[in-house]
């Protein structure tokens, strides 16, 4: 297969993505799938050592940063993520760099007959989408011979492909209430899914939680006689403000901010990152803490200097991203409340702004009254739109959930047509949001010049 026709062939695997769960148990997802994928590709997921994250915030910038630190020490790196923006290919990386078209379809050509035993076999699903997409990470990775690969949950933890592998520390993020009709409708059942991913004796570090939900990772913990290593506390050092508006001639601005902490081995830190935000801080303070735990485990080349280029140099995309000026351009994946409250507490010390123009589309598994609630007080007006996929929420539906929250409001059936809604009520001083879901930004990031920037 080319690049195209190995594209046609993942897209005609089923996506939950795409189209969501109506559950999530024994019955909907097994491990078995993904160990039986693996197993005919002769286990590759055992090579390389790795690094497992789960959590419900945080997840992705954690293992991105991680994957920075270990690169910059000089390790050679594998990074496995999901969802993607623009191409699958973000999904799989080495050293940073997205695989290759003819590397991806190469892999793609090999896999497709193991896929196919699986798929003949008495299996109640699968393989999916996610879990071929993993089983094809496992086999990058060891074929590249990466001294590390950091892998990122797809959903959950228990029960996700990424937990076959066998890791030398994972971690745990910040944990909220999303999935709810997957995971489980509390903090505690949720915790507990993710909890799934700590191994017999290997470290974990966790992120500051509810008492509740610490609990439940606590006692899986010890059930698995596993240490539990928790995230140090953060702090971001004063800074300069939110960023003026430009004139047209300067160039877009980077953002940085200083975030000081200290590791449980006691050193202290002051490290500049360009992921934004008290939320940002805490994922940092995951990242450094894995790093440490890596150092003790034989990675040695991590120190002082690798930690703070990693966390400095670190590319993590559609995290309050700024990607275009007059009007501000600003995009964020927030796709549940607890995200969404993480962008009203950053965006006004980011940027100076006259107004605030949102463009939302949500899946319709959210909460999107509770998602409205948070970020409504901020807006002047709200474009409410849809990605082009099954399990978004139809504009209607989006607005007869949140009108009573904004000031004022438009809908449009799809985000190109809230593009161009934005930016045309936004003057050069405004700033224009665009945010609810990954297929909502990669929607818009597919149109180029063409949504009006």
């Amino acid at each position: 297969m080319d690049y195209e026709a190995a594209l046609e062939y993942l897209d005609g695997l089923i996506s939950y993505e795409k189209r969501g769960f109506s559950r999530y148990s024994a019955q909907t997802l097994k491990l078995d799938v993904i160990r039986r994928l693996a197993g005919l590709l002769g286990d590759p997921q055992d090579e390389p050592a790795a690094v497992h994250i789960a959590g419900t915030k945080g997840k992705g910038s954690v293992a991105a940063t991680v994957e920075a630190i270990v690169r910059a020490a000089g390790y050679r790196t594998g990074l496995f993520t999901s969802p993607h923006l623009l191409s699958p290919r973000e999904r799989l990386r080495i050293n940073g760099e997205m695989i290759p078209c003819e590397d991806f379809a190469a892999l793609v050509t090999a896999i497709k007959p193991v896929v196919e035993i699986v798929a003949g076999e008495d299996h109640l699903f699968g393989p999916s989408f996610f879990e071929v997409y993993t089983a094809m990470a496992f086999s990058y990775f060891a074929g590249q011979k990466v001294d590390l690969a950091v892998f990122e949950v797809g959903l959950g933890g228990r029960l996700d492909a990424t937990n076959i592998i066998k890791p030398l520390v994972c971690a745990i993020t910040t944990l909220g209430l999303d999935h709810t009709n997957v995971l489980g409708e509390t903090l505690e059942e949720i915790a507990r899914e993710k909890a799934g991913i700590i191994k017999p004796g290997v470290p974990v570090v966790v992120a500051e939680n509810s008492p509740a939900a610490t609990a439940v990772i606590r006692r899986q913990a010890l059930e698995q006689g596993a240490e539990m290593i928790a995230a140090p506390e953060v702090a971001i050092m004063e800074g300069a403000g939110p960023l003026a508006v430009p004139e047209s001639s300067e160039e877009l601005p980077v953002p940085l901010q200083t975030v000081a902490l200290r590791t449980s081995d006691g050193t202290a830190w002051e490290l500049r990152s360009p992921l934004i935000g008290r939320h940002q801080a805490v994922n940092v303070g995951v990242a450094v803490e894995v790093a440490q735990v890596l150092k003790g485990a034989g990675f040695d080349r991590i120190d002082a200097t690798a930690i703070s280029s990693g966390v400095r140099d670190v590319a993590w995309p559609a995290r309050l991203e700024i990607v275009a000026k007059r009007p501000w351009v600003i995009l964020d994946c927030a796709h549940n409340a607890e995200a969404m409250r993480a962008i009203a507490e950053t965006l006004p010390g980011l940027v100076e702004y006259d107004r605030l123009i949102v463009v939302l589309g949500i899946s319709d598994d959210k909460n999107a009254a509770a998602i409205a609630e948070i970020i409504a007080p901020l807006t002047d007006i709200a474009v409410l739109t849809r990605a082009q996929i099954p399990r978004a929420m139809g504009v209607e539906d989006l607005g007869a959930a949140t009108a009573k929250y904004w000031r004022e409001y438009r809908t449009e059936g799809t985000v190109r047509e809230a593009a161009a809604t934005a930016f045309e009520l936004a003057g050069p001083r405004d700033c224009i949001l665009i945010t609810g879901s990954f297929f909502v930004l990669d929607e818009y990031l597919q149109l180029g010049d063409e949504a009006g920037r």
